[in-house]
């Protein structure tokens, strides 16, 4: 990434609200974890520590974890942007709420969120049809809508009945960042039999505020996961 694609530390303050989530890496890879923007104050960011689960431990050294000076780079998303610095450690606050204090740099680079996306995946998903649900997988997804592969078994002239006439039906999907499934009200719009004798339905998402969240927090994730290595000021 060039130089000139990023911002001043001051107008990356006035973009980013607090509770904001924030990915923190350091360079070996070995910790990472997503936390929360807490605070800033006199070019020191402060955000909150991740508990001894998310580092998959019973309990941690916090200090030992997190000593000063040590090398760190942040990420996080705020409206279609990635935000992305590297930082360094410089206190820990393990009173009533355990929050690390590191450098906010000058320059914050910046990349811009992809639009039309549509990402292969792998997401657990129920499809009602009539008063069944049919089990499948998601493999790509996109704003408008997703493709769902299922076995073979299920109802096909329903499914059918249900593209043919333009009805809604319900997609149940669960998102990794979620404890429980997300529905969506559906339209079927394609239907194919693959090699294996899987069906492959080509599906649409109705307008709705919820689904557009959602979808977009998905987007956001995936995102910033796969743009990661390109935002590592060098």
């Amino acid at each position: 990434m060039k130089a000139k694609n990023g911002i001043s530390r001051e107008d990356f303050i006035h973009k980013i609200e607090i509770g904001a989530p924030i990915h923190v890496n350091d360079e070996s890879g070995e910790l990472k974890y997503r936390a929360n923007v807490v605070g800033y104050i006199n070019g020191t960011l402060i955000t909150s520590l991740p508990s001894p689960k998310q580092l998959k431990a019973d309990a941690v050294a916090y200090p030992e974890r997190f000593p000063k000076d040590k090398d760190l780079v942040m990420r996080l998303i705020a409206k279609g942007t990635i935000y992305a610095f590297q930082t360094s450690v410089k206190g820990l606050d393990l009173n009533l709420c355990k929050t690390l204090l590191s450098a906010l740099p000058e320059k914050i680079q910046t990349r811009k969120l992809r639009k039309g996306v549509r990402y292969p995946c792998v997401l657990q998903a129920n499809l009602l049809v009539g008063e069944t649900k049919y089990r499948g997988v998601l493999t790509n997804i996109s704003e408008g809508g997703c493709l769902l592969s299922m076995k073979t078994g299920a109802n096909i002239q329903a499914i059918q009945s249900l593209m043919e006439n333009k009805k809604t039906t319900r997609l149940d999907i669960r998102f990794p960042f979620e404890d429980k499934d997300s529905t969506f009200e559906a339209n079927i719009k394609s239907m194919s039999e693959g090699a294996t004798g899987n069906y492959s339905l080509g599906i649409s998402y109705t307008e709705e505020p919820g689904v557009a969240d959602v979808v977009r927090k998905y987007f956001e994730f995936m995102q910033l996961e796969e743009l990661s290595e390109y935002l590592v000021l060098t």
